[in-house]
Parts: structure tokens; sequence; C-alpha cells
């Protein structure tokens, strides 16, 4: 009795034998009048096994009226065996996709900090570096894992892979009616899609009645040029052939263990079947109900991806060096970075040439100026209180006057306007001869200015801040450390210990400050 619906459940459901057997007429008659085969070429096989393992249920095989030879393959499901069209998670593939894209992640983010903020990524250590890197990775490992397992490309389909694995002409999905409770079923509906997407055939047979095509199979063959042919052979004959081999594999049978083989399985053996194995197969259960087919044959094609592994492996790659690239740095060379970072666009204002009036450098003589001058007050600028005159600090850089070896009548009234100052004479820059200077004292300790790549720039840093009247200096970085390169800008005489280098650094601030100097950053550093 046929069924009103293609999905009524009927009385009694087909084995998988009888829809291979019933699919056969319907295959006969849809290639006679798709291709009309030649006479007495037609063959028919079920349950045909390659020799590379493939398993399809039935072939149909025949010359075409033009001599070209066809082969279509089919797998047969029934209600016993419905897992094998139901999809579901691609584990493997998933995880390897989320590996590999959060060590991308890792690497780009690293690689960010490694060009913006190298001093800092020096600063935080081993710990730090491989604390980022491990935080990263894990948000988008984790990330992908929660956001993206939901997505088509990782839902398995065990037929539909099996079918990926091998070349043929066509190739058709045949269902038992009652394989799938109703048409809108989520695992149907997927199947469909996969089966329209790599253009593989769909058909119902009913208990009763005519099997109902669902979808034709592509005549193209989207996947011919990436598969390879395969030699068939039905599953007697596999069976036939594998027992006629049995003489050879006793032949090729290993020879008895020596002493210290059979020691070691005797310590080996029960450790991993009591303790390994249980473990393995807890962390490594599928999430099918346990004892199912599911986690053992089913999943013979869920295979790894190996450009996830190729990029996994470059995103790792290129965060270990520049790791190690950052690790590997020197004290001094972080400090210098570091000093860099705290000026403006990475640049120091008193290396630039010309007066600077917002952001733009205009072209002068060729001196170096950097920030204006800003000129004291002079000391016969008298100021209207007492008590603020004796607490000015003579800035002009002439000498101090002896008020009582100059006459009554000479001296200057305190209401009367102030005598012109005499111009200062030029300073003469102390700094020609740092290394000399160096090897004349045993003082351990000096007060860092600054440091340079370039001998002209340490000298007209030197030379700006001696015009101020502050005792510096400027030697070859290699006076200090043989082989090191660059330029070093001091101030004052090396000191004899740490502590009077680090009260000067204080003394030092504040004439920069009283005097306009900008960028006076001191540290106390040992020759």
């Amino acid at each position: 009795m046929s069924s009103s619906s293609p999905f009524t459940p009927p009385a009694s459901h087909l084995t998988e034998d009888e829809v291979k057997r019933r699919f056969v007429p319907f295959l006969r008659e849809f290639y006679k009048n798709r291709y009309e085969p030649m006479p007495n070429s037609v063959a028919v096989e079920l349950d045909n096994v390659s020799r590379e393992g493939w398993v399809a249920d039935g072939k149909i095989s025949f010359r075409k009226s033009d001599g070209a030879a066809f082969v279509c393959t089919y797998e047969a499901t029934s209600r016993d065996n419905a897992e094998e069209v139901k999809y579901q998670l691609n584990t493997r593939y998933l995880l390897w996709d989320c590996a590999a894209f959060g060590l991308v992640c890792a690497a780009l983010v690293y690689a960010f900090f490694y060009q913006t903020n190298f001093a800092w990524l020096a600063e935080l250590r081993l710990a730090g570096n491989l604390g980022l890197i491990l935080g990263v990775g894990l948000i988008g490992f984790f990330g992908w894992y929660f956001i993206m397992q939901g997505w088509r490309k990782y839902r398995y389909i065990y037929a539909i892979q099996q079918f990926k694995q091998y070349f043929a002409d066509e190739q058709w999905v045949a269902l038992a009616e009652d394989v799938f409770p109703a048409p809108n079923d989520p695992y149907l509906l997927e199947l469909r899609n996969q089966c329209v997407y790599h253009g593989i055939g769909l058909a119902l047979v009913p208990f009763d009645g005519p099997i109902r095509k669902l979808i034709d199979p592509s005549r193209l063959g989207i996947f011919g040029k990436d598969r390879k042919m395969t030699e068939w052979v039905t599953r007697a004959e596999w069976y036939q052939a594998f027992s006629q081999n049995v003489g050879n594999m006793a032949a090729r049978r290993p020879k008895a263990p020596d002493a210290l083989t059979a020691l070691w399985n005797r310590i080996y053996r029960p450790i991993h079947y009591l303790i390994a194995d249980p473990l393995k197969r807890f962390f490594r259960r599928s999430p099918k109900k346990q004892g199912s087919e599911a986690a053992t044959a089913y999943t013979r094609f869920m295979s790894a991806q190996g450009v996830q592994k190729w990029i996994a492996s470059l995103a790792l790659l290129l965060t270990t060096l520049l790791c190690w690239n950052v690790l590997t740095i020197s004290d001094d060379r972080i400090a210098d970075l570091k000093e860099l970072q705290l000026r403006k666009n990475g640049k120091n204002p008193e290396d630039l040439y010309g007066p600077q009036i917002e952001e733009e450098i205009i072209p002068d003589d060729g001196e170096p100026t950097g920030v204006p001058k800003q000129y004291p007050i002079p000391k016969n600028r008298r100021l209207a209180s007492d008590e603020e005159e004796e607490n000015t600090i003579n800035l002009s850089g002439d000498e101090e006057e002896d008020d009582e070896s100059e006459p009554a009548a000479t001296k200057p009234s305190k209401t009367k306007s102030a005598t012109k100052p005499k111009a200062p004479a030029k300073p003469v820059v102390k700094s020609l001869d740092g290394c000399s200077i160096l090897q004349k004292t045993d003082a351990g300790w000096l007060v860092q200015d600054n440091a340079f790549q370039d001998k002209s720039f340490a000298e007209a840093r030197a030379r700006l801040i001696s015009s101020k009247g502050i005792e510096c200096y400027w030697a070859a970085q290699e006076c200090l450390m043989p082989g090191r390169q660059g330029w070093l800008v001091w101030i004052g005489k090396p000191h004899s210990s740490k502590t009077a280098a680090t009260t000067a650094v204080e003394n030092h601030k504040k004439a920069f400050q009283r005097y306009g100097i900008q960028n006076g950053k001191f540290w106390v550093r040992a020759r």
C-alpha cells in the first residue's frame, strides 16, 4: 500500500540491503533515458570495496552511446544506519581553525606592540611577554570556538565526505523513507544543501511504490579533477583475496620478543590498559552517546586541515622570533627607547634647526637654536622691595660688584633706572675633550643628559647647555664602553659615589627649569 506522503512512516521499515536492491531498477531506468547505454554494457555490483578502504553500497557501470565509460555509485541508508547521513560537528576541523585564528591574533597583536611600544614589551620580561601572547591567543581561540561553531562548513556528513574521496561520474544517496520523520527535519535540510552543493543526487525509497527523486546529480562533476580513480571489487572478492593472503601474513609474523622487551611489556601494558587508555577515552569521547558507531567508523574522514596547520606554524614562528628579539635586548637600549618615546614625535626639539613656530620649522643660518633663549633679568635692574632683592639670583653671568669699593657718588640709586648690563662673553664649550676628563679621574658616576647617534647633535646639545653657564661635556660612547656606538652628553664632572650623583641631579633639574632648557631627562649611570 502506497503512502500518502513521502515522509509518512510505514508499517515496517526497510533494511539497508532492501534499499540497495530496490534502488537498482530506478537507476537502470534513469540512465536508460538520460545517456542511452550501449546494449549489453550495463553492469551492476553491490557491496563494493576499494583497495583504499572506501565502501560503495552499489555501483552501476556501462558505456554510453559514444563509447565512453560511465560509472555511478550510490550509498543506501536505512533507519538503522541513519548516522551516516546526519551531520555532526567536525571537531578536528573546528579546533584547528580555532588554533590558527588564535595564533594569528597573538602574532598580529604582538607585532603591533613590537612596532609601537617596544620598550614596554621589554620591561614585561619573560613572564609578561608569555602571558600577553597566551592571553591574546586564548581570546582568539575561544572567540572563534563559541562564535563560529554553528558555521555550515563544520557540519560533517559521513556519506558526503566518503563520496569526496574518490572519483565517479555521478553519485547518489538513497534514503529509506523512514530515516527522517518530516520534510523540514534540520538533518534532512542540511543533507539536501550539501548534495546540491557537491552535485550529488538524492532519492527517497518507500516501503512500497515508486522511488521518488528529490535532487538530480550534477552532470559536470564539480570535483572530478580533484579526485582520483579507484579500483572497485565486491565484498566477496575482497574477503576472498584477504583469506588468500593469510599465508603471507603468517610468514611476516613478528618474532618472539627478547627478555628486555618482555620486561618492558610487563610494566607498560598494565599502565596503558588501566590508566592511560581509560583517560584517553574519557577526554576524547564523542559528543554522541557512548557505544555509537559515530565515534569510530563515521568519523574516519574527519581529518585535520593542512592549511590551518601551516598558518598556525607560521604565526607561531613569527611570534617566537619577535619575542626572542624583545627578551635579548640590552638594558641600555631599553633606556634609550624610553627616552625617545617621551619626546614629542620621537625627536629631540633641540636637534632641529631654526626657530619652531606652530610645528613648522623655518630654515635659519644652520645654527641649532632649538628652544628660544629666555634671557635672565640683569642684576642691576633693582627691584622695589629689599626683601625681593635679597632673593634675586644673579643670572646675567656678570661679575659680582663690590659695593663697598665703589665711591658713594657712583652708586646707583634704587629709584633710578637700571644701567645697561655688559654683554656676556661668548661661553666656551668645555666639552670638546670629554675622554681626557674621564681618564684623569677615578670617579665612576655620571649624570647623563642625553645620547645621540650623530656627533653633530651631541656637540650642539652640549653647546646649548654650556651657553647657559652650566658645565657640560660630551664624548664618544666608546670612551665608556669599547665597541659602543653613539655619543654621550653629561652634566658636570664625574662623581665619586652614586649618592652624590643623585643629589646633583636635583640641582641640575632646577637649573634647567630656571634657564628654560627643555627635555632635561637625567639619569645616573656608571662609567
